[in-house]
């Protein structure tokens, strides 16, 4: 089984048919949204479940990457690390996807992969993006369950999420679709999502729900100057705030779906 800290438990989800609830993240241009899902992650995490955070393609200090262990066919585990945070972490593939296309048996070793892990975890979050290819989800299995769209705050964004809810829209029908905006406070937020909303509904039929805003980035280092280093921790806590903010929102919206396991 996959999972090294109780090998029994897989099998015992396996017989339950039960599997981790799957939670995607794609970009308004349909790149993958790396920046924030691991303190996302952070976030979501609670003591008592256990999550895995799936990156598109190799992070810095990552040996394997589930492509790898497809090709080489390796265990699994070998492709799973440990995060300081208490989450698991691994990747798709060994380089950027949009440059280096992945073919359609590998895309399927590789959902087959993502589907067996489901059962090892209570939630596995996925940095998505689009096939260059074709404007298809990477994954089969990321159109099957919820899918979050992140966009600032521009009009460019707008743009482009339109676009790539559209090519979602083409190629997999409707599925559940939420939109959490970035570098905003929540009215702001609010407002940006009000607007794309409202040409969703209008071209394309697609009622869209409002996960949350999260403030600019501040992960920056506190200086001794002790004004400035007030004004600091307090951006910090309120970007802490905002991801709890999203968390929250995220399992209030938790939708029911069907069993991935194989009657």
């Amino acid at each position: 089984m996959f999972n090294y800290r109780d090998q029994a438990d897989g099998l015992r989800r396996i017989m339950a048919k039960t599997s981790a609830r799957i939670i995607s993240v794609i970009g308004a241009n349909g790149q993958p949204a790396s920046q924030w899902m691991r303190q996302l992650a952070t976030s979501m995490l609670t003591p008592e479940q256990r999550l895995l955070l799936v990156h598109a393609h190799r992070q810095p200090a990552m040996t394997h990457s589930l492509q790898g262990i497809a090709v080489q066919r390796q265990a699994i585990q070998r492709g799973i690390f440990k995060h300081p945070q208490g989450y698991d972490l691994t990747c798709l593939g060994e380089n950027d996807l949009l440059t280096s296309p992945l073919s359609h048996d590998l895309k399927t070793q590789l959902n087959g992969i993502v589907e067996q892990l489901a059962y090892d975890y209570d939630t596995v979050m996925i940095e998505a993006q689009l096939d260059s290819q074709d404007y298809s989800l990477l994954l089969p299995v990321i159109a099957a369950h919820e899918l979050v769209i992140q966009m600032d705050r521009s009009e460019a964004a707008i743009k482009s999420a339109y676009a790539t809810i559209k090519h979602i829209s083409q190629q997999h029908g409707q599925i559940p679709l939420g939109v959490v905006v970035t570098d905003a406070n929540h009215d702001q937020g609010n407002q940006y999502f009000m607007r794309l909303n409202q040409v969703c509904k209008q071209f394309l039929g697609i009622t869209l729900e409002f996960i949350g805003a999260m403030p600019a980035e501040t992960a920056k280092a506190v200086t001794a100057n002790p004004g400035r280093a007030t004004a600091e921790v307090s951006k910090q806590l309120s970007s802490t705030l905002a991801f709890k903010t999203v968390a929250h929102r995220l399992e209030q919206q938790r939708i029911s779906m069907p069993s991935m396991a194989v009657a």
